[in-house]
């Protein structure tokens, strides 16, 4: 029976596993082990709407508490510059792609063929004039419902999820990992600087990429993505922000040998490269980086592998994080991963009240899998499909970027378009990107489509009349800024379930809303 859980890591994977184990089952003995020798990112970092769902309505984490000590900016989405041939195109976390005006005889994808997607939805609207909520008629911000994401701090957001740990009762030990203790059925222990040794029934390895405990110590083998992505470096470097506005969005901009992405935070922009070293050296990628971003200070370089292990859980180890799998950073996908594999874990532990069964692991261990494989295949298409540059990289990410399991939903809109009609069959219920997220891709960088519609002159009129009702309301919406001095007024109220998910779409089954009830 598992009764104490030693989780190896003091960053956000390991204190949001910390969190959700103890959140779940409070009776769990949970200790955070942290080294120096694992260290925390520190960058900047963007999450899906996957993340505050966690946070807020699986654990209950109350809104106002989180936003006075986190202090998240928000997120609705990534906009593609220069990413294909249109200017820019906008990826966001509600429907626009996968929607059907009234007033239209097809769906929205059919009409976006030339042009921008300035005024696709609401939501792009909002983006195109860094605005992030409406102005509703009683002059207050209309926050819609599981749309806003985060950018985060990581330092800050690590610290206040240590706080609340604490608050929950899990400790926290710093201490060096020097020899990892194991028989036939796992790990027995671990070896610390101090002189002690540390046991526990179950052992989460969030120690990053160095997958300490299942990579080093369990061998476990390890399942590149190569084939699909290519990049396996980023140079890294923020600045300090002036007067320009607080984009409401992650940026992503093609680059000679990748991308670059730009994360907005309120006193700070966080900026980065993500190449391939095999069609570029890092001092060239750093002179490409500096060239485009001559504000930033100082820069370093990070080293990384896209891949998963072929199982998460072995024995009695849980790998989540970055020490589970990893894929570069395109669609922020990590924090969301972390997430998942944390409810997983929670509820399988819960399930079969701490008594560990081979079956569910099995299951346990599919379902991981199954995230970062799809995080692959989803990120295959943007790089298959960008035709913006003609250098060697993109050349080669063309010709040669295995689709994985995207090839069946690009063939599907090769013959029909931007068709959703058989999005249940194409895309599983549980794909966090859905058939939004893959549409938004291909009619973006414009992929080719049998042409089967072509929209009249009455409905490209309906189309625009729509397109200027979207842009009148999204020029007099909030700005980030005016946003911000709205939500720490003292009297400001956070509507009740923006984040709410019932917990049965999750593949929870259990009643409430969540773990807590917090305000």
């Amino acid at each position: 029976m598992v009764n104490r859980v030693v989780v190896l890591g003091g960053g956000s994977a390991g204190f949001l596993a910390a969190i959700t184990l103890k959140a779940r089952l409070p009776d769990l003995e949970v200790t955070v082990l942290r080294s120096q020798d694992i260290g925390i990112l520190g960058v900047g970092e963007g999450s899906t709407i996957g993340v505050p769902e966690h946070l807020h309505n699986y654990l209950g984490i109350g809104l106002k508490e989180f936003y006075q000590k986190a202090e998240p900016m928000w997120k609705l989405g990534i906009r593609f510059l220069a990413w294909g041939k249109r200017p820019h195109f906008d990826y966001t976390f509600s429907n626009q792609m996968d929607g059907h005006y009234l007033t239209l005889p097809k769906g929205t994808g059919f009409y976006c063929d030339e042009g921008t997607f300035d005024y696709v939805g609401v939501i792009s609207g909002l983006m195109s004039h860094n605005n992030v909520f409406i102005r509703g008629p009683s002059g207050q911000p209309l926050i819609p419902p599981n749309v806003l994401a985060y950018h985060v701090e990581n330092k800050k957001f690590v610290a206040f999820l240590e706080s609340y740990a604490a608050g929950l009762g899990v400790l926290v030990r710093d201490d060096t990992v020097l020899e990892v203790l194991q028989d036939d059925h796992g790990i027995t222990g671990l070896r610390l600087a101090s002189g002690s040794t540390v046991t526990a029934d179950l052992y989460v390895d969030s120690s990053g990429f160095a997958a300490v405990l299942l990579g080093g110590a369990l061998k476990e083998p390890f399942v590149s993505y190569k084939a699909t992505l290519f990049c396996d470096r980023a140079v890294v470097g923020p600045w300090q922000r002036t007067d320009e506005p607080i984009k409401p969005y992650t940026t992503a901009e093609t680059m000679d040998a990748g991308w670059c992405f730009q994360i907005e935070h309120e006193h700070t922009v966080a900026r980065g490269y993500i190449y391939s070293s095999a069609f570029i050296s890092d001092a060239a990628a750093e002179a490409e980086y500096r060239a485009k971003n001559p504000r930033a200070v100082s820069t370093r370089i990070v080293k990384f592998i896209s891949g998963r292990y072929e199982r998460s859980w072995v024995k009695n180890v849980i790998a989540i994080g970055n020490a589970s799998g990893f894929v570069e950073p395109m669609e922020a996908t990590s924090l969301a991963a972390i997430c998942l594999e944390c409810t997983a874990a929670a509820e399988t532990l819960h399930d079969c009240d701490r008594v560990l069964r081979p079956s569910l692991i099995r299951e346990y261990n599919k379902k991981c899998a199954r995230i970062w494989d799809r995080i692959r295949q989803f990120l295959a298409i943007h790089y298959k499909f960008n035709t913006r540059l003609d250098t060697p990289f993109w050349r080669e990410c063309r010709e040669h970027v295995d689709l994985a399991g995207a090839a069946d939903i690009v063939a599907y809109y090769q013959e029909n378009g931007p068709s959703v009609l058989w999005r249940s069959t194409l895309i599983e219920a549980d794909d966090q990107f859905n058939m939004e997220g893959y549409l938004s891709l291909l009619v973006g960088q414009q992929v080719p489509y049998r042409q089967t519609y072509t929209p009249g002159a009455e409905a490209l009129r309906t189309w625009q009349v729509i397109q200027e009702s979207i842009r009148q309301k999204a020029t007099q919406a909030f700005s980030v800024k005016e946003a911000l001095q709205v939500v720490r007024s003292p009297n400001w109220q956070w509507p009740k379930d923006l984040y709410y998910v019932p917990l049965g779409a999750l593949g929870i089954n259990r009643p409430g809303q969540s773990l807590r009830n917090a305000p």
